[in-house]
């Protein structure tokens, strides 16, 4: 297994917002992860990329245990995280956005990392907007730019929190296809959280449904959205999330 999560518990007061949540992440997997609003997938997300400790329980990540390490050392263990808006330098050029994330991962020689820029660029679609501001292109390839910052990192697992958001259906599409080109291309896993179910279920070889901090069900996609307990509690409490 690439990450294990055994007994995971988060509390802020009296609120439990994680409650033993125990999942493993295998090499090369796409795992999603959805649930309503409220039900512990941001605070779960930043406890595996060191924003927050729990409580109780371990995260491993290759067999070490990392619940209590920040998120640089993560990163250079191979962690990497984007955002749902799109955390971009607009002030640098695309390319010297990727360079900086080039930066704060794995120890290489320069011109590896030099190397590994243009793979990027190129892995993205982004090499004709390598000098291109990036505080002035859209919200896609800002979503891109983050996305080959994080890539830039040399990571074995890449955590995305709700990578469709603002997006529109065609762009979802491909911003999809792009996530499956590059699991294919670099052997990279993803955990995404997100809602926007028809993306998720389609990219997701295993879906996770949290509910008030607790797992409710993981199982492959097809029988998560065919289980009456999901289909209940939050796809037919929220319309929205069927997107």
């Amino acid at each position: 297994m690439l990450m294990s999560l055994k007994g995971v518990t988060k509390q802020f007061g009296a609120l439990a917002v994680l409650n033993d949540v125990n999942f493993e992440v295998e090499p090369g997997e796409i795992f999603g992860i959805a649930g309503p609003n409220g039900a512990g997938k941001s605070t779960l997300l930043n406890a595996c990329t060191g924003l927050i400790h729990p409580d109780k329980g371990q995260i491993l990540f290759g067999g070490q245990r990392i619940e209590r390490l920040p998120p640089h050392r993560l990163c250079r263990l191979g962690i990497a995280r984007t955002y749902q808006i799109p955390q971009v330098f607009e002030s640098l050029t695309v390319r010297e956005n990727i360079e900086t994330g080039a930066m704060f991962g794995h120890k290489t020689l320069k011109s590896t990392q030099q190397a590994r820029v243009e793979t990027i660029l190129e892995l993205l679609g982004l090499g004709n907007l390598r000098d291109a501001n990036a505080g002035e292109v859209d919200l896609l390839t800002r979503k891109m730019v983050m996305l080959g910052a994080a890539l830039a990192t040399n990571p074995t697992l890449v955590f995305m929190d709700e990578p469709f958001g603002g997006l529109n259906s065609d762009e979802i599409d491909d911003y999809a296809e792009l996530v499956l080109k590059i699991r294919q291309e670099l052997g990279i896993s993803f955990v995404i959280v997100e809602h926007k179910m028809r993306a998720l279920t389609r990219l997701s070889n295993r879906l996770l449904i949290l509910n008030f901090g607790s797992v409710l069900c993981l199982d492959t996609p097809k029988n998560v959205m065919a289980n009456p307990r999901v289909i209940d509690v939050y796809l037919g409490a929220t319309g929205h999330a069927q997107g």
